[in-house]
């Protein structure tokens, strides 16, 4: 990954962890369940990094894919930080640059991700 780019695509994925964090937030706040109060809580106590697996046990559907952004993206962070960032989780080789500045916490080249998309749909049929 190119090294110039990779401070702007940082900047944007730090700030999208953010955005995700309070709309995690706001919506268990607006959340009818009772339990989700005790959660805030456990919330608020960890590290932001901690936060997919203590909401595992609570995902509707709107929390999952709040909660699998925030993955992508804090794996994305740990790659760059790793010098492994732009690098395809499937293949190992780079991703498009086109791709990472659509989606900075991208995981899968073009090629790579049509095939998982494919596998998807044959296990999910």
């Amino acid at each position: 990954m190119s090294q110039s780019l990779t401070p702007v695509l940082r900047a944007q994925l730090l700030e999208e962890i953010q955005q995700q964090r309070a709309a995690i937030y706001q919506y268990l706040q607006q959340g009818q369940q009772a339990e989700y109060s005790d959660l805030l809580l456990k919330l608020e106590s960890h590290p932001l990094s901690h936060w997919p697996e203590l909401l595992n046990q609570w995902l509707t559907p709107e929390l999952e894919v709040k909660t699998r952004r925030l993955e992508a993206i804090q794996a994305a962070l740990s790659q760059m930080d790793m010098g492994l960032y732009g690098l395809c989780c499937d293949c190992d080789s780079r991703i498009e640059r086109d791709l990472l500045q659509q989606d900075p916490a991208r995981q899968r080249c073009a090629h790579c991700e049509q095939r998982y998309k494919e596998n998807k749909l044959v296990h999910h049929s």
